[in-house]
């Protein structure tokens, strides 16, 4: 998907929920490859848009069908995969993270999408500490004020669990020395 791809998905299913009588806001938080390129101007493209639920309330369960549908639709209207609207990301690690509350950065109608600070983003990358991820946080962190392993580790710390951090410590640690270099002790 392109960044103007994205765009078209969401108002679309924010139409969709409209035309379903849903009024009351539908909150996300935009994270993942969809978060880089339409807030970091990562050139690159993604397979799905990964979000969170910032709310699962009353409200939210009666949308929960109304957004199925508008999905499902979207996604058989433009041959999507099933799963290009993803919030699995957020099911897999919830128990890990803390989760910020963001700011609206568009409304679709009732769909209204946040975006989390960077440094959110900055962290849950290194926690996943694939390749793109270690691509993803070289374009992000000239756009926050990181620039030390242990200012990376602050971050990690306000976003990460500690038990998280523990049960990853070898991929955060891979990925820190990716970004920062090694913190073994070199020898003369």
């Amino acid at each position: 998907m392109q960044a103007q791809e994205i765009d078209r998905y969401l108002a679309e299913l924010g139409a969709a929920l409209e035309s379903q009588g849903i009024t009351k806001p539908v909150r996300m938080l935009l994270i993942g490859g969809a978060y880089m390129m339409l807030l970091a101007n990562a050139p690159r493209t993604t397979d799905d848009v990964d979000i969170f639920w910032m709310e699962e309330g009353e409200d939210f369960q009666k949308a929960r069908q109304a957004l199925r549908d508008g999905v499902q639709a979207i996604a058989s209207k433009y041959t999507l995969p099933p799963n290009w609207f993803n919030y699995l990301t957020q099911m897999l690690i919830y128990d890990k993270i803390i989760i910020p509350r963001g700011k609206l950065w568009k409304r679709y109608g009732p769909l209204h999408v946040y975006a989390p600070p960077k440094e959110f983003i900055f962290a849950l990358k290194i926690l996943a500490g694939r390749d793109q991820d270690l691509a993803d946080c070289r374009i992000l962190l000239p756009q926050t004020h990181i620039r030390t392993r242990q200012q990376a580790q602050r971050v990690l710390n306000r976003y990460i669990l500690p038990e998280a951090q523990r049960d990853e410590a070898e991929t955060i640690a891979n990925s820190l020395d990716v970004l920062f270099g090694s913190e073994r002790v070199r020898e003369p």
